[in-house]
């Protein structure tokens, strides 16, 4: 009897040992099974289903759960889908520099280029009195420009306006004027500003 009763618990024992073993498997392939992924330009990466793209928002899924969630597609530099495709929407290179840094904030004249961004503000800015050259007072003026589009937490600076100054027997100068341009609205213009509801369970 009693080696009767040990053999059942032996068998019994590996039973539960077989059923764990199964049910971790099933659980592990859940979790490697593809996904999606969401690149942000600031660099964070998300696995998700993507069920929707709109020309302003991506809705998606998180992993085994139901609820369907958006975020704005500017701040998106691309999709990986699960099959392998490839969406690019966004350049990730200006966001990859911390702190808004000068060196950062680039130049351009293309309307295009700021469709999809947050307006800053007008800036303008003068090349500095002890520029000898042309060349030297248009870098002078354009680094001044920058730096005060930094300041304003801008990124992307579109110019509306250069001009040389100064001519024979003058020192050079250099004068240029455009709009600060930001890839988020400043947090006391998030106040004011109405979207479509939106699911906020997850803050990508």
């Amino acid at each position: 009897m009693k080696r009767m009763k040990r053999m059942k618990k032996v068998i019994l024992c590996a039973a539960i040992v077989l059923c764990g073993i199964s049910v971790a498997g099933q659980t592990g392939k859940q979790n490697l099974q593809p996904r999606d992924t969401i690149y942000k330009i600031g660099g964070d990466i998300f696995p998700v289903d993507v069920t929707k793209v709109t020309t302003k928002y991506i809705s998606f899924k998180l992993p085994d759960e139901p609820e369907v969630y958006t975020i704005e597609r500017k701040q998106v530099q691309k999709i990986i889908y699960k099959n392998g495709r490839i969406e690019e929407y966004n350049e990730p290179a200006v966001t990859m520099i911390d702190d808004y840094q000068w060196e950062a904030v680039w130049l351009t004249e293309k309307k295009e280029d700021v469709a999809e961004m947050y307006k800053r503000g007008k800036i303008s800015a003068s090349s500095a009195p002890s520029s000898r050259s042309p060349r030297a007072a248009k870098k002078s003026a354009t680094i001044r420009l920058q730096k005060r589009a930094a300041n304003m937490k801008g990124i992307v600076v579109l110019v509306t306006h250069r001009e040389t100054t100064g001519g024979y027997g003058e020192y050079p100068g250099y004068f240029i004027e455009g709009i600060v341009y930001g890839f988020e609205p400043l947090e006391d213009e998030m106040e004011g500003i109405e979207e479509e509801p939106l699911k906020s369970g997850v803050v990508l």
